[in-house]
């Protein structure tokens, strides 16, 4: 797990509400994470012997609900967030989560989709709020894209840390396998009850001076988000669906997993260093998802455990970059708004959800259409940013 630097520190005021929120939205991810690669094994204890063909729709539907039940609770928290106080959501998430993931392990198949299902409400509370508070906290648009960053930098440290913690779990208590996650999460719930988070605020001058992007700009970076999510689930559920037809270990899941949440951390450390997220968000747009579509392109002609490696961590450093600009532009310069952060993570988990039911339907022999469809979406987009999101809109935005 890296370490907050002078710079960040200096930015934030090094106060520990901070390094809780960071700790927030890593359990978030990590409680998605770690039980994806006992997915196969769980859906084997509770229906026993399956056919090829169950077996796979039970591991894309349960990877699917998650990211479904994100997608109908995030607008939701948002909406809710404008009219209570966010902070009593936040935590209340929080608390949920770590309820969702204690029983896995001991529970019945129809009971995880239910846990799943809690997990991903909670989830979809945690990471917007979580967002939304760094914005109450910045003083400039230039201290907002630094706490959007190491926030979403934090996200993927729980991607990274997530199948470890569960692997490392499941030795000592391999009945409940993500109890040790559970538990984790439990303690930063606590420490975020003990942290003072700011306030909902007015609106600065500095961060907010004009309005919201066209509609035009907002519709294409929540196509961005969706079919960038899309696009890095359907690796991971091939993965999963692979091993399901005993070509991968659930160790080599669980290390291409934290593989790709390697490549999501390098992106925000890559973008916390760099000034293109507020400078040159078309260019760095266009660079990913350049990068994504040829990761969907090789992914099935690759030949070897190294070749998959480099794949799965440029898909991570890219999907990771689409969320970060996605997130911070989708809202443009206007006021900070939990129900916009609230949509964008709903984009982003219709692609997450969308892509494990794709392949849950599709023939062994198909996949490779799907991930190569898929690209040919990203290259749409990407043909189509430079005529919807003008240089006169980024330059307006970046002056603020």
């Amino acid at each position: 797990m890296p370490c907050l630097d002078g710079d960040f520190i200096e930015k934030t005021g090094g106060h520990w509400s901070d390094v809780v929120l960071l700790f927030a939205v890593a359990a978030a991810s990590a409680g998605q994470s770690a039980i994806l690669a006992f997915l196969p094994t769980l859906v084997n204890g509770g229906l026993g012997a399956l056919s090829a063909e169950s077996h796979n729709v039970h591991i894309a539907s349960l990877t699917a609900t998650h990211p479904l039940a994100a997608l109908l609770a995030a607008p939701l928290w948002g909406w809710l967030a404008e009219r209570f106080d966010y902070r009593i959501l936040l935590r209340a998430g929080l608390i949920v989560l770590a309820f969702a993931m204690a029983p896995v392990g001991i529970v019945s198949l129809q009971s995880l989709y239910l846990l799943r299902i809690f997990a991903g409400i909670a989830t979809a509370a945690i990471v917007p709020l979580a967002l939304l508070a760094a914005t109450f906290a910045a003083k400039d648009r230039t201290e907002q894209a630094t706490r959007f960053t190491w926030l979403t930098g934090f996200v993927f440290v729980g991607e990274i840390v997530g199948p470890l913690l569960a692997e490392g779990s499941s030795s000592v208590f391999p009945e409940t396998p993500l109890l040790i996650v559970a538990l984790a999460i439990a303690l930063i719930f606590f420490g975020l009850c003990a942290v003072h988070l700011p306030a909902r605020c007015a609106p600065c001058p500095d961060i907010h001076p004009r309005a919201a992007p066209p509609l035009s700009v907002t519709a294409i970076l929540l196509a961005m988000a969706l079919i960038g999510s899309a696009g890095l689930s359907s690796l991971h559920v091939n993965l999963l669906l692979t091993r399901a037809e005993a070509a991968l270990s659930r160790e080599t899941i669980a290390l291409m997993l934290s593989l790709c949440g390697l490549g999501m951390l390098g992106a925000q450390l890559f973008h916390a260093r760099t000034s293109w997220l507020v400078q040159h968000p078309r260019r760095l747009a266009c660079l990913s998802l350049l990068l994504l579509a040829i990761t969907l392109i090789v992914f099935p002609l690759h030949s070897g455990i190294t070749v998959l490696g480099g794949v799965i961590v440029t898909a991570g450093w890219s999907a990771a970059s689409i969320r970060l600009l996605t997130g911070f532009w989708v809202s443009g310069s206007g006021a900070p708004s939990s129900s916009k952060l609230g949509f964008q993570y709903a984009a982003a988990s219709v692609g997450q959800a969308v892509a494990p039911v794709f392949f849950a339907v599709t023939a062994a022999q198909d996949r490779s259409l799907v991930l190569w469809s898929m690209a040919a979406l990203l290259v749409l987009l990407l043909l189509a940013l430079p005529l919807l999101w003008k240089p006169p809109l980024a330059r307006a935005t970046v002056t603020v």
